[in-house]
């Protein structure tokens, strides 16, 4: 194909050219392929990305993406193995059953998954509902696209950690380090080149099973599944109170225009921060937390951050 298009190249040259002579002609010509063969060059490795790609659709890899946006609001995924936050958390349940994540593994709502918006997938954290204690250790599998929400779980971890009724939790998330870096290995193993070659190539035996009976076996790969216990840990939780910080108002003026528009039940304080100001809110509940971290972004201010104290 390559060469097909050069000579096609050169039969055109050698038309459009009667009145330039030969040496021009050729330095022409040569000129023209080179750029080709530099253009060729330069989208082969995209190629060999794309048929790679395809060929491993079905094999999750270890993933964490380039910085995006939400609704204004700026995430940078990283490699983080001491992260450690505080803030809400929701579930998803049938509308992402069995749906396919970015990186290749299946979202379900029956098992102890999460979706986080910036810590590498996969991974494994610790989540502890700070309302009564319980936590559970989960593999984190997608992204999601709430600004309003720390982290997103199944149902069934929404059920197990015990907020499944309110639909939402306040929770500390921490990175278990460990077993994220663990997870990571598997998922780059498994995207290697060779590794179908290496498992077809380990030494196997042959087993022979003796005449235990007469009858067929049949494995069925429900029943034969060993399922892990699931392990929930309680603490003692102190009392605390919840407040929302929202950052950034250019003046104190700024910051009594906006409170006018909330409830005027809640209490509100400011701080100087360098040549701007910050705004305290709270004491205050979940879904007051979550309704007004909504509100503030649509009104501009991307950053908060729930502070317990």
């Amino acid at each position: 194909m390559i060469k097909f298009l050069i000579n096609i190249l050169i039969i055109l040259l050698i038309y459009s050219c009667n009145s330039i002579n030969k040496d021009e002609i050729s330095t022409n010509i040569n000129s023209s392929i080179k750029k080709i063969e530099e253009i060729i060059e330069k989208k082969e490795p995209e190629v060999e990305n794309i048929n790679k790609n395809i060929q491993n659709d079905n094999i999750v890899f270890y993933y964490i993406g380039e910085p995006y946006f939400i609704e204004g609001v700026k995430y940078k995924p990283e490699e983080n193995y001491k992260y450690s936050e505080i803030g809400i958390a929701t579930f998803y349940g049938k509308e992402l059953h069995n749906i396919k994540t970015i990186n290749n593994d299946i979202n379900k709502v029956t098992e102890l998954l999460g979706r986080h918006k910036t810590l590498p997938l996969p991974s494994m954290v610790k989540i502890t509902n700070l309302d009564n204690g319980l936590s559970i250790v989960i593999k984190i599998v997608d992204r999601h696209k709430d600004n309003t929400s720390l982290i997103q779980v199944s149902r069934k971890v929404a059920q197990l950690l015990g907020f499944y009724k309110n639909e939402l939790a306040t929770v500390r998330v921490e990175v278990l380090s460990d077993a994220s870096k663990q997870w990571k290995n598997v998922t780059l193993s498994l995207n290697e080149p060779d590794f179908d070659k290496t498992i077809s190539s380990a030494p196997t035996s042959v087993v022979s099973i003796s005449e235990i009976d007469n009858t067929n076996l049949e494995l069925d790969s429900t029943k034969s599944e060993i399922l892990s216990p699931i392990e929930i840990e309680s603490e003692e939780i102190e009392n605390f109170n919840l407040f929302l910080k929202v950052f950034n108002f250019k003046n104190y003026n700024e910051i009594q225009e906006i409170t006018k528009s909330i409830n005027d039940q809640l209490k509100f304080t400011s701080e100087k921060n360098g040549s701007k100001y910050d705004l305290i809110i709270g004491p205050i509940n979940n879904k007051d937390i979550n309704n007004l971290v909504s509100y503030f972004i649509s009104k501009g201010y991307k950053e908060t951050k729930i502070i317990l104290e």
